[in-house]
């Protein structure tokens, strides 16, 4: 059913390719030109013919089941030549215009209201339609009537461009011929209807295309969107739509699916001018092998002359045309679709015979060795060679075996090659040969010698081409052909080598390469390098090429050459790193003397032969509890066994006038071992012995002596400056005596200490000197003592640039300067300190100790907290914003710390910012709520906070609820601290308030069982260090350690770097235990302050 299609004037003139298209469409229609028009309503088409100035044309308009036109057609030239609606089309759309379509079925009038409905309709039977199409291969064949194709491959043999053509014609009772390929292709590929003629239109439900016919329809279609591109490329124009040019590179592929078609066939000859005058025709004859082709060779004699003839092929009559890009051949009508090598070899040899423009080729005897050798292996493999029988007598053919021939002399390495055949043996470098016998063909595989010939030049650097071998001068290519090339060579080549050559394979020694001893004496280590053949001057250099790391080999003295990549030198090298020796600086050679302690590290390098001595030694560092010195008797305690065992260890090194760091934990009780250690020196050897510590806790060291070892009356050097030189100049010239000072007055007072001598040097919280530029680290590197030891339960706080600062100080030498420190690996670092640190971990040795637990409370800023902090932060980030925007982040970090630390104080209380602050402090507020719990379960609490201004808000907080309590800061005079901390422990007061910086080393608070950290430090190792002044040895209670962290802040950020960080390296110190901090990165910083580092 059609409904009504009305095709205004408006609409014709735009869908006309022009407007004179237009007026001759308009002239047929008024001349009565459209003769015919026949309206397929299954199909909605309407199909009329035009009476047109050359012929007769048919044209098809298409229309949606809504009656909208979608597409038209029509057969003649024009159509296909140019964009938009032919004169015909403009006809049949006028034509459309006057058939009154009224008297056609029509349907009932319908409700306005099911408009949508019947829309709706139309497109879903459109849809439907399109799915069907793409389900044609469902319909069954059997209904429906097969559409038959005529393909026609059109060869011009004497033209390479433009060779191929393809024609075709389609039907089923009658073939058409198809006019415009490319259209037609496309349309039966998409399931679309096209119109053949007046009793033939093409509609997927009622015809079908066999999968072969399919298939090359396929391969056409690309074919020409190929073309399409090339045309869209070039600006070329493909007018002739009769035919569809096929490139030569895409002809393979369509030859092969054209063998698999019913009506397929090939016309040889210049193109035609229509399909209708195409004439002998024949079926398409292909093959894909080389041995199909009509090609033969013989090889005759004729007295001392030979002859190579090919037969079989005309080239003058019957010519041969190749298209490389398809590797497709063709010769007296055969289409040869051959492999890549096969092609060549066809190639080659056609090329050969025509440029000589013959069939025959002659060959004197002298020629023929080299043709059997190098044509005939190839040629046999894919013709037939017919031989003369005496020729076939003549020849000698062997296996090929090669041989190389080694010399060195005058510092070349000379290699002579030799292809052997039989009994002939062949030079290949001046194709000399020893012939078999006389007359006879000696057949080479000249092939394997030139893989031969290749396989030397890729294994061997630097080889020349000399008069009759092959020779390398350069060192590092004979060496390299030497341990390299040989093992590659020896698979392929017999190797044939002059003792000059052997002498230059370095034997390996079956012992280890070093030796080390103890000379007590000296208290020196003894290192033997024992290396065969090496002179002293060897050894040196040796070392220091594995150093550089430039060049791989070695020669010695001797003239045997050293591969340094060895398993041995690498191992020596182990040693030398291990060692820090510098071949620039120390003096080594064959046998040499070395700092003991520097020995040490060795203990884990199985490369080492290693004396009974120096593994009691080292026994005796690393397992301490192997040895045992009596405990002096002055001392009033009782050592728990980890205390005995830190004190042997420190006698252990003392003994061997090493220095070290005693690292246990915090609270195991580092004081007591020392001071064990100084009264066990004493009664052997008397002497003056020194103790630095931080001044907060100088009168706490005094206390411990009076404790553990009444006898020991120590100095404390305090007071002014006169003062201290006084105290000084009158213990100075005593015999024996303990001293102690503060790391402060150690640096003022430096040029009190020159001249003294002591036997050990205590560093007490030995991080005080971490930093190598300060002047107090440098005065207390210029005191003088046999040994000094560090006590710290934090070694590194920072970086690892502070371990290097303390063994500077504690263990001079151990390391080089700071620059190759810091090249140094941690896996080396930790095997060199390893045993001159003793850390134990509280949980490892005191099984006695009550549980720690630590909590975090997530504390919301109160609103008009909130609000201030807010607008701190923007502001901050801002001004972050713009120092990365202007690079100079680096410059104003100071300043960005500082806006860092305002934004914590908000946290804790907006009025250590804004005095005019009059809002809640929520950490205040529930740290209050706390306390009054606290002190109604009986709990006895030390509070740290690191703003002293905090602190006193808190005390007037404490003082409107009258509560009692104790306070600790930088202030607190030295002597007040250790009474504050006893009436604390003995139970007076049930609260402490304490500056971080101030009470977070050196105290002992056992008395109480809750830690309350009020803000949080960058450092997780100061804040563990405050937990454990509570949390130690002699503590007898449960410790609880509270966070307060303002929710969505600062304080949360840093409470999640802080987590990040407590993994770090100082599996240096001890894997088990130890952890620090690295000092806030740039991107740290920004990452606290919620600033993208991507900036």
């Amino acid at each position: 059913m059609f409904k009504k299609q009305f095709f205004p004037e408006a609409t014709l003139r735009s869908l006309a390719t022009n407007s004179t298209v237009y007026d001759r469409g308009v002239r047929l229609f008024e001349e009565g030109r459209v003769e015919s028009c026949e309206l397929d309503e299954d199909n909605h088409l309407a199909i009329s013919d035009v009476n047109g100035n050359q012929d007769d044309y048919t044209t098809q308009i298409s229309f949606l089941k809504n009656g909208v036109a979608r597409r038209y057609h029509c057969t003649c030239p024009a159509f296909e030549q140019y964009a938009g609606a032919c004169k015909h089309v403009i006809a049949s759309m006028l034509n459309l215009n006057q058939i009154d379509l009224s008297d056609q079925d029509q349907p009932a009038k319908e409700d306005p209201r099911a408009g949508k409905k019947s829309q709706l309709d139309s497109y879903l039977a459109d849809l439907e339609e399109d799915f069907q199409k793409l389900q044609i291969n469902k319909y069954s064949s059997r209904s429906r009537n097969r559409l038959f194709f005529d393909f026609i491959l059109n060869v011009s043999p004497y033209y390479y461009e433009n060779a191929f053509e393809i024609y075709m014609k389609v039907g089923i009772d009658h073939m058409y011929v198809i006019k415009n390929v490319p259209d037609l292709v496309h349309t039966l590929l998409n399931n679309d209807d096209y119109v053949f003629g007046k009793n033939l239109t093409y509609h997927y439900k009622d015809h079908f295309i066999a999968p072969e016919d399919r298939a090359v329809l396929q391969e056409l279609a690309d074919i020409h969107a190929n073309m399409e591109q090339v045309k869209a490329s070039s600006y070329q124009s493909l007018t002739n739509k009769n035919e569809l040019m096929i490139p030569n590179q895409m002809v393979g592929r369509l030859l092969r699916r054209l063998r698999q078609v019913d009506h397929a066939s090939a016309h040889f000859g210049s193109s035609p001018t229509s399909i209708t005058a195409i004439r002998d025709l024949e079926p398409i004859q292909y093959s894909n092998s080389l041995a199909d082709f009509p090609l033969d060779f013989s090889l005759t004699r004729e007295g001392s002359h030979y002859y190579f003839n090919m037969d079989g092929i005309k080239m003058n009559t019957q010519p041969i045309s190749f298209f490389p890009e398809s590797r497709l051949v063709v010769y007296d009508h055969v289409f040869y679709d051959l492999s890549q090598e096969d092609y060549q070899v066809l190639y080659s040899l056609v090329k050969f015979f025509h440029g000589l423009h013959t069939n025959e080729i002659p060959m004197k005897q002298d020629d023929l060795s080299h043709f059997m050798s190098t044509i005939y292996p190839t040629l046999s493999r894919y013709f037939d060679l017919a031989l003369d029988p005496d020729i076939e007598k003549t020849i000698y053919q062997k296996e090929l075996t090669a041989a190389l021939y080694i010399d060195y002399k005058n510092k070349v390495l000379s290699l002579e090659p030799r292809f052997n055949y039989g009994q002939v043996t062949v030079n290949p470098i001046v194709n000399q040969t020893d012939q078999a016998g006389e007359g006879q063909v000696l057949i080479r595989d000249t092939v394997e010698e030139a893989s031969l010939l290749d396989l030397l030049y890729q294994v061997l650097d630097g080889l020349e081409e000399e008069e009759d071998h092959f020779a390398i001068s350069d060192f590092q290519a004979v060496s390299k052909a030497i341990y390299d090339g040989m093992g590659q060579l020896f698979e392929s080549f017999d190797l044939y080598l002059t003792d000059a050559v052997r002498k230059l394979y370095y034997q390996r020694p079956n012992h280890k390469p070093v030796s080390i001893d103890v000379d007590y004496d000296a208290n020196l280590l003894q290192v033997d390098f024992e290396m065969e053949d090496m002179a002293s001057d060897d050894i040196k250099q040796i070392l220091t090429q594995l150093k550089a790391g430039n060049d791989r080999f070695y020669k010695l003295s001797s003239g045997a050459i050293l591969d340094l990549e060895r398993d041995e030198f690498k191992e020596l090298k182990e040693v030398a790193d291990d060692l820090s020796l510098d071949p620039d600086q120390d003096d080594i050679s064959n046998s040499f003397n070395i700092p003991l302690y520097q020995g040490l590290s060795l203990l884990e390098n199985n490369n080492v032969d290693k004396s009974d001595q120096f593994m009691s030694l080292a026994k005796s560092l690393l397992e301490p509890k192997s040895i045992s010195y009596e405990v002096p008797d002055q001392v009033q305690a009782d050592l728990r066994p980890y205390q005995k065992t830190g004190y042997n260890w420190l006698k252990a090194l003392d003994a061997y006038k090493f220095g070290g760091v005693l690292a246990d934990d915090m609270g195991l009780g580092k004081t007591l071992q020392s001071i064990t250690f100084i009264q066990s020196k004493l009664n052997e050897l008397g002497g003056k012995y020194l103790i630095v510590c931080p001044s907060s806790v100088l009168y706490n060291w005094q206390y411990e002596f009076n404790q553990f070892t009444p006898e020991i009356q120590p100095t404390v050097i305090a007071g002014t400056a006169q003062e201290r030189e006084e105290v000084i100049d009158q213990v100075k010239d005593k015999k024996n005596g303990v001293w102690i000072s503060s790391y402060p007055l150690i640096q003022r007072d430096s040029d009190f200490y020159q001249g003294i001598h002591f036997e050990t040097i205590i560093l007490d919280e030995s991080q005080a000197v971490k930093n190598d530029s300060a002047k107090t680290t440098r005065a207390v590197a210029r005191l003088q003592a046999k040994n000094k030891f560090a006590l710290s339960g934090t070694p590194i706080e920072n970086n690892l640039n502070e371990l290097w600062t303390l063994f500077s100080i504690i263990q001079p030498g151990m390391f080089q300067d700071k620059k190759n420190f810091k090249q140094m690996d941690q896996s080396v670092i930790a095997k060199k300190i390893k045993p001159f640190i003793l850390r134990r971990l509280k949980g490892q040795v005191l099984d006695d100790l009550p549980e720690k637990t630590e909590t975090t409370e997530y504390i919301e800023l109160s609103k008009k907290q909130k609000q201030i902090y807010q607008t701190q932060q923007a502001m901050i980030q801002s001004q972050v914003q713009e120092l990365l925007d202007n690079n100079e982040f680096e410059r104003n970090s100071v300043q960005v710390l500082a806006g860092m630390t305002r934004l914590r104080q908000i946290c804790c209380d907006p009025n250590l910012v804004t005095k005019q602050y009059d809002g809640d402090s929520a950490k205040l507020d529930r740290l209050m709520e706390y306390l009054a719990e606290a002190k109604q379960n009986g709990k006895r609490i030390v509070l740290f906070s690191q703003f002293t201004k905090m602190l006193d808000i808190i005390r007037d907080r404490l003082a409107e609820n009258d509560y009692d309590y104790f306070y600790l800061d930088g202030q607190t005079k030295k002597e007040d601290r250790l009474d504050l901390t006893h009436r604390f422990n003995k139970g007076e007061k049930d609260l402490f308030l304490i500056s971080l910086k101030a009470g977070g080393t050196g105290i002992n608070l056992t008395g109480g069982d809750t830690v309350i950290l009020y803000d949080s430090w960058w450092n997780p190792a100061i804040e563990d260090q405050a937990a454990d002044r509570v949390h130690r040895f002699g503590q007898k209670k449960h410790v609880q350690v509270l966070r307060l962290i303002a929710r969505g802040t600062i304080e949360e950020r840093i409470n999640e770097l802080q987590e990040k960080k407590r993994d770090l390296v100082d599996s240096v110190i001890d894997s088990k235990g130890n952890q620090a901090i690295t000092s806030l990165s740039k991107d740290e910083i920004l990452q606290l302050l919620d600033v993208s580092a991507s900036v």
